[in-house]
């Protein structure tokens, strides 16, 4: 299939800068059209079709489309692409799924999200790794803030993070697309002594802020609980700033009352991330991580008879984006030139075919 696309977006003509993450975006929407445009054929008396709230497609271009079932005529058709609401926003909060920590001395660090931790002399930290996350088909870990009464905020007894940097004024922390409306994601709370969690977002544009929202519960949430923070009305957004907490500050002492625990998973803009339903059964002929993976992924082949494989990765409509011959047990992929997004790796050989589902997320 050979497209003609003259994409408009309304919404980058008032940001100062596009962004990788933004071009990564177009080409995923890109994608999208060419699949849809490909269907929308069997139904030509159709003027206009409206793939999704995001984006709308008028005829008027240019396309040649010969496939292996429906063999076509030429035609013209043209494709203006107009953003009528906003352009996908998942998979822009940086580390949402908690999957990636970076290790510093004897602690670990959430990747992009600023902690307490460095304050702390250790043993105890208010910011760790758990195994404990949610949905359990999703990535391997969440956020665990603890507070500690017993330390000062001075010496890490505060369980709080926030992403890219604490500061106040807030300050944009990582780019936005689109014009998200809301922000949805999991928690545990385990509150003491009447601590109350505190999840807040905050919009900026140009630097300054655009939207400012926030939720509170003091309530024990033992299993995990979906939240969702709605977005007062707002222009143009692009960038934010995310705050989570295990108490909220009050008074002219802003700390914790207790040693309250809050656990946090899978934050999303507008939808919840329920599973990856893509998701192929227990593997045992290769093994990825770590999945989520940022820029370099790791291919555990157990296979004895690992001669000659070819690894082949596609995107989420079935392009091949990378390719490569393995001759070794274990391999380190490069894939820092593909965006965010689910893909399909696939192993071969003569013998056997063996896929499986790699998150990249940076």
């Amino acid at each position: 299939m050979s497209l003609l696309y003259i994409v408009v977006f309304q919404y980058y003509k008032n940001k100062r800068y596009v962004t990788k993450a933004d071009i990564c975006a177009t080409e995923l929407r890109i994608q999208e059209l060419e699949l849809r445009i490909h269907r929308c054929y069997m139904q030509p008396n159709k003027k206009k079709l409206t793939l999704t709230n995001n984006l709308i497609i008028k005829k008027c271009g240019v396309s040649t489309i010969n496939t292996d079932k429906i063999k076509m005529r030429k035609f013209t058709i043209v494709l203006t692409v107009l953003v009528a609401l906003a352009i996908t926003t998942n998979g822009q909060i940086p580390n949402s799924g908690f999957e990636n920590w970076t290790t510093v001395g004897s602690y670990e660090n959430p990747t992009g999200w600023a902690t307490w931790n460095s304050y702390a002399a250790g043993p105890f930290y208010s910011c760790t790794k758990s195994s404990d996350h949610y949905p359990a088909s999703v990535g391997n870990y969440s956020i665990r803030l603890e507070n500690n009464t017993s330390l000062t905020q001075l010496t890490g007894g505060l369980g709080m993070a926030m992403t890219d940097t604490f500061a106040y004024p807030f300050q944009p922390a990582f780019p936005i697309s689109g014009h998200p409306t809301s922000l949805c994601g999991y928690y545990k709370y385990m509150p003491q002594n009447s601590d109350t969690m505190w999840i807040r977002i905050i919009l900026f544009n140009n630097g300054s802020i655009v939207m400012d929202e926030q939720i509170t519960y003091n309530a024990t949430a033992s299993t995990w609980t979906p939240f969702t923070i709605p977005f007062d009305t707002y222009t143009n957004a692009d960038s934010a700033a995310i705050l989570i907490s295990a108490f909220l500050p009050q008074g002219a002492t802003p700390v914790p009352y207790g040693n309250s625990v809050l656990y946090v998973d899978n934050l999303n803009f507008d939808s919840f991330i329920a599973s990856v339903s893509e998701q192929t059964s227990v593997n045992t002929a290769f093994s990825l991580y770590p999945n989520p993976a940022s820029d370099i992924v790791t291919l555990n082949i157990n296979n004895a008879n690992n001669a000659d494989l070819t690894l082949n990765i596609y995107n989420v409509i079935g392009t091949l984006v990378k390719s490569e011959i393995l001759k070794q047990y274990n391999r380190q992929i490069n894939i820092g030139d593909l965006c965010d997004g689910i893909y399909m790796v696939e192993i071969k050989t003569k013998e056997w075919t063996k896929k499986q589902k790699l998150i990249i997320q940076k």
